[in-house]
């Protein structure tokens, strides 16, 4: 996490404890520090760089350059608005290893002038600097009556196979009284709709973390979208441009695992949801594993015996820890509560 500046101001933004509330950014030395944390054990060959909107990171193409350049990356994912993209270097944007995973939002959200930019600069990214292939979008639906047709036109002219979907989870985790199943259930017709949009068009649907628990669904439900997925799978899977989630159409995977994030003063956090109690700093640990495993130990591990609501008290998949009863933010009370005396 590069910096905490945004340009926007996204009503379900998940790093909301960190977003413009000050001008902080990694010094690109701290940065080489934590690109060497990631990288040392070999273990991944991907690496993410994010905000706040890293494209207002002062030093973003002297950090894109090293790690492009780095022989150990296969990939660097920029996570990214895309409104300030066309500020970056031509070489970048067309070097082999740039992705980009574009938060595609809603004119209504972030202003008519900063959509038509972003959507001026992915054309541009895949006609201009030979993007086809190197950049996905995501979508966030953070309340039951959101509006995505804004992007259906987008992803038929850009002619994307997989689109990724988030299922937003309120901000600190307030769900107005609801609880987590009741408001996963309230989102549910939603993401059905979202997915058989996709599905007409071509397109692959992959849930980020945010995923709908399995027992939200109904027999019908779940049979009818793995239906989908097989047909999918069988007939079209050579047109896609690559591997992609396995939560794709349907989440059959429904537990949480660590998703570090380096915070610019080399703090690093389990997730955004448990940010305010999982801050580690980075040089207490030999490599970037060593410390993934610190979090399944202390926080991944504990919270499977941990339920949200009672009727998740004695499933099986849960305990197991195939089932994480949706975001761990819900749970965080509870995990993290002080020891009594």
């Amino acid at each position: 996490m590069v910096n905490e500046a945004c340009n926007l101001r996204c009503p379900y933004c998940f790093a909301d404890e960190f977003v413009n509330k000050s001008p902080k950014e990694m010094s690109l030395p701290d940065f080489c520090t934590a690109l060497e944390f990631v990288l040392s054990d070999e273990s991944s060959k991907q690496v993410g760089i994010i905000g706040g909107e890293p494209l207002l990171y002062t030093y973003i193409d002297e950090a894109l350059r090293i790690t492009l350049g780095d022989p150990r990356t296969e990939y660097v994912t920029l996570y990214t608005n895309a409104v300030n993209l066309d500020k970056l270097a031509p070489e970048i944007l067309e070097a082999a290893k740039f992705r980009m995973l574009v938060n595609c939002n809603s004119p209504e959200d972030i202003g008519r002038k900063a959509f038509e930019k972003m959507c001026e600069n992915l054309y541009r990214f895949k006609y201009e600097h030979d993007g086809t292939g190197r950049f996905r979008l995501s979508v966030n639906l953070y309340k039951p009556d959101f509006n995505y047709s804004y992007i259906l036109p987008i992803v038929e002219d850009l002619q994307f196979d997989v689109i990724r979907l988030s299922i937003s989870v309120p901000q600190k985790g307030d769900l107005k009284g609801k609880t987590p199943l009741e408001y996963f259930s309230d989102m549910k017709p939603l993401a059905i709709r979202f997915i058989g949009d996709m599905l007409r068009r071509g397109v692959l649907t992959g849930f980020d973390c945010n995923f709908i628990p399995d027992c939200v669904f109904t027999k019908d439900e779940r049979d009818g979208l793995k239906g989908a997925k097989d047909v999918l799978y069988s007939e079209l899977s050579k047109n896609y441009t690559d591997s992609f989630w396995e939560r794709v159409i349907f989440c059959e995977i429904t537990n949480c695992s660590p998703v570090i994030d380096v915070l610019p003063d080399l703090q690093a956090i389990r997730c955004f949801g448990l940010s305010e109690h999982t801050k580690e700093d980075i040089r207490k640990y030999k490599n970037i594993v060593q410390l993934a495993n610190h979090y399944i130990n202390n926080v991944d591990r504990p919270a499977c015996k941990i339920w949200t609501e009672f009727e998740c008290s004695g499933c099986y998949i849960r305990q197991t820890g195939e089932c994480s009863c949706g975001c761990l933010l819900f749970k965080a009370d509870k995990l993290f509560e002080a020891p009594k005396p």
